[in-house]
């Protein structure tokens, strides 16, 4: 058996097919860099499909260079005045009283130098050489381009700089910038004579002060309490209003906080379950004495002199018709002899209905606020006022 040799296993080679080859990192650098380019240009180009240019507007630049180069080439383009060179001619002032008599003559001349005395009676003066045309003329050139320059490049900054309906056409808004759909009716202001002060009203603005339509002048809270007084009361625990007539009659939107002439009130306890049970209401801790004003306009339920049932002491509970619905909040641990309403009086927001106590089943001085659904169902009373987005700023009641 023969051994083959190394030409033959050589040429034999030459048909085999020999793996790719592996590519150097300089490649690879280089395919990651045209990758990237070809990223840039794409993203470049799909931005550009999504501008719009409104015929008229700012031209749009990619770079400084680009804004520079536009810059000085319209200023290359400005039209440029030469300024006629103009020659004065020169003043003679002479002072000869009398010429001939051996006075002397003074010339004043611009561009002219003062010449020696001389005789009067040879009297010749040269003429003030005119400026120099070629320099003047470039230095004039100069300055204006200049100044050209920088007032375009200046009022590129300011248009690029501007959103595009910022830039109006003489006769209004552009309408492929801007369109308004429906012509805005006109505005009128009139007078509006009130005593001896004058005022003006314009009639399509109407101004909704909740917290002054909140509040209850003293005939109209005489006249709800003449309602409620011709209701026989029922009872406060059912999820229905006690005096359901004059209940209808009370229906608001605003709400308050219990302590509205606080501004910050801190809160010893929330909603919820807590070590010793399920708490149904919110425990604000303003201070002793602090004064309690209903959350909203309504009429008393339910008046208890230490004696709640639910270990709440001292306490009152105030029905209110809040956009139709019926709610119903508790104010309890009030300060001993406080209480300020009885059952069946309408309240309204600055009704005072008694002040923090610590009575009943109680720790320390607070005020346990509660609130009732329709359902009779407890829910939280501080993420029901955030939610209402009641006013929570300083008012001296």
């Amino acid at each position: 058996m023969t051994h083959p040799t190394r030409r033959a296993l050589g040429s034999s080679a030459d048909g085999v097919t020999s793996p790719e080859a592996q590519p150097t990192r300089r490649e690879l650098r280089e395919r990651e860099r045209a990758a990237e380019s070809i990223a840039v240009t794409t993203s470049e180009a799909r931005a550009a499909e999504r501008v719009t240019l409104i015929e008229g507007s700012a031209p749009l630049y990619t770079s400084r260079r680009a804004m520079r180069e536009s810059a000085t080439r319209a200023a290359e383009d400005l039209p440029v005045q030469m300024a006629e060179a103009t020659y004065v001619a020169p003043r003679l002032t002479v002072d000869a009283p009398a010429l001939g008599a051996g006075e002397s003559i003074r010339i004043e001349s611009l561009g002219v130098r003062q010449p020696r005395a001389f005789s009067p009676r040879v009297l010749s003066s040269a003429p003030a050489a005119p400026p120099r045309a070629p320099r003047a003329a470039r230095r004039l050139a100069q300055r204006i381009t200049a100044a050209g320059a920088l007032l375009f490049i200046g009022s590129l900054v300011v248009v690029t700089s501007l959103p595009a309906q910022a830039v109006q056409s003489p006769g209004g808004l552009d309408p492929e910038v801007a369109q308004i759909e429906g012509a805005a009716e006109a505005q009128t202001l009139e007078g509006s004579a009130n005593g001896t002060t004058q005022f003006l009203a314009r009639d399509d603005v109407v101004v909704n002060d909740q917290i002054a339509s909140a509040r209850m002048a003293p005939g109209e809270l005489a006249a709800y309490q003449a309602v409620a007084d011709g209701e026989a009361p029922g009872p406060s625990y059912t999820g229905d209003p006690a005096f359901p007539q004059v209940w209808g009659m009370l229906e608001t939107s605003y709400v308050q906080t219990p302590l509205p002439h606080m501004d910050q009130v801190p809160v010893s306890s929330g909603f919820g379950y807590r070590p010793g049970g399920f708490h149904g209401g919110s425990d604000f801790t303003p201070g002793l004495g602090t004064e309690i004003r209903p959350i909203a306009n309504g009429v008393v339920s339910a008046v208890w002199q230490g004696n709640n049932p639910g270990g709440g002491g001292y306490a009152v509970f105030i029905d209110h018709n809040i956009d139709g619905e019926f709610f119903q909040s508790w104010y309890a641990h009030m300060l001993p002899g406080s209480i300020q309403v009885e059952v069946g009086q309408v309240v309204d927001i600055t009704t005072v209905v008694g002040q923090v106590g610590n009575s009943g089943r109680s720790t320390g001085p607070h005020l346990h606020l509660e609130l009732k659904n329709s359902d009779y169902v407890s829910f939280d009373p501080v993420l029901w006022l955030q939610t209402r987005e009641q006013n929570l700023e300083h008012r001296p009641y």
